[in-house]
């Protein structure tokens, strides 16, 4: 964990010894992981090596020249994508998560959301799709140069909902550092158990994001927040239908929708 890229290119034994274990002892720690041999441990962390560290150039730059191929077939690619990472998303998900995340937000003195970058369109949807629920909800990161002093809001009382993925954006993991040492809980959805958005203080929504693309897909990430979204109307019950109901009639009242 620690070493992560070195694990991916160098030998077992010498992996080994870096640790200060007997190569025996790296096998074992593979068949305990659940890989039937060391091999293939090492291969996952080269495909994370190779996935991470290339780039958004170089992905593009290999998305093109997979293209150009004579067998290329990019819908259908993406397609296995996606289909994959909302499989193995929801693999790892429950309704007792989502739960529990509901109701620390439900109990919380204030709800700050933070996504910045690609993952802002996710952090937009929760703060939109909860306005009637949290009044007292804060979309971190809208005020330019204002950053620090929004996360130096945060207290023991409040829950911060962050999102991020590799390569992580660096104000994110500030705001959850920044939460951690006020004692505030954390609901974090990012993708992979050693991101330094994970945190002990609150909930972690592991999502898979792989794509053929040069950005990583959104769309586990936005199924768990769609989840999350239900599980507070579930937690809220009858006085969230109510809520929602006023808040469509004055959406209507002063027509935002286009009636043609």
């Amino acid at each position: 964990m620690d070493a992560p890229n070195d694990v991916a290119v160098y030998s077992m034994r010498e992996i080994a010894s870096r640790a200060e274990v007997k190569p025996s002892t790296m096998v074992r720690l593979a068949n305990r992981l659940g890989f039937s041999n060391y091999n293939q441990l090492r291969d996952e962390f080269r495909k994370r090596y190779s996935e991470s560290s290339s780039g958004y150039a170089a992905r593009a730059r290999r998305l093109q020249m997979q293209s150009k191929s004579s067998d290329s077939d990019l819908a259908n690619s993406v397609k296995a994508a996606e289909i994959d990472n909302i499989n193995q998303t929801f693999g790892a998900l429950d309704d007792e998560m989502l739960a529990k995340a509901a109701q620390s937000l439900l109990q919380a003195r204030q709800v700050h959301v933070v996504g910045l970058r690609k993952c802002y369109p996710i952090a937009y949807f929760f703060h939109y799709a909860t306005r009637v629920f949290f009044e007292n909800s804060r979309l971190i990161g809208m005020q330019p140069g204002m950053f620090a002093e929004e996360i130096s809001r945060i207290a023991e009382e409040d829950v911060l909902l962050a999102i991020s993925f590799d390569p992580y954006t660096r104000e994110t993991v500030e705001a959850v550092k920044s939460a951690e040492t006020a004692g505030a809980k954390t609901i974090v959805v990012t993708d992979n158990t050693v991101s330094p958005l994970i945190s002990g203080l609150g909930h972690n929504f592991i999502v898979a994001n792989r794509s053929p693309s040069f950005y990583r897909s959104l769309n586990g990430a936005l199924a768990v927040v769609q989840s999350l979204v239900a599980a507070i109307v579930k937690e809220i019950g009858e006085p969230a239908v109510e809520a929602l109901e006023r808040s469509d009639k004055n959406l209507r009242n002063h027509n935002t929708y286009w009636n043609g």
